[in-house]
């Protein structure tokens, strides 16, 4: 996919359905509010002190740590890029050197395990960690391009 493309994909997300995922508001509208993008740990399992949380658009629960790991003040670029498959999609992130080294050390300890997104308090991806996360980490999901293009734009916002 073309760097062009996936802008405009961006683009017309954030234009005419930001609100298929962050909020129920008018295109207008959803294009000039702040989304609150946050990064939490999860688990796959119920314990002592974890939120539970259905993952959007999946039968999917992920039960969520209390503490917030990084928001969209910790994002440097999000983009949407081509996934494995083929005909599904990405999400690749860039991290500033606090909300990287924030990353680093929560996600040290929590390999094969899920770190959820959520954005305006909706979890809208858990994928399961693979390795620690840094300064840029690549969340794949099998999503479709408006999927992808749909967590970029809450991600990119500020």
């Amino acid at each position: 996919m073309e760097l062009k493309t996936a802008t405009w994909l961006v683009a017309s997300v954030t234009a005419f359905g930001a609100g298929l995922w962050f909020s129920a508001t008018s295109p207008r509208a959803a294009a000039n509010q702040r989304t609150a993008m946050e990064v939490r740990l999860a688990e796959t399992q119920p314990a002592a002190g974890l939120v539970e949380a259905s993952v959007a658009g999946s039968v999917e629960k992920v039960y969520l740590h209390q503490e917030i790991v990084v928001t969209n003040d910790d994002i440097v670029r999000a983009r949407v890029v081509p996934g494995r498959g083929g005909s599904d999609f990405s999400v690749a992130v860039s991290f500033t050197r606090e909300g990287g080294a924030k990353l680093a050390q929560a996600t040290a300890s929590h390999i094969d395990r899920p770190l959820a997104i959520l954005i305006d308090g909706r979890v809208v991806a858990a994928p399961t960690l693979r390795d620690r996360v840094s300064d840029s980490a690549i969340i794949s999901g099998a999503f479709t391009s408006n999927e992808a293009a749909a967590i970029v734009a809450g991600l990119n916002r500020r």
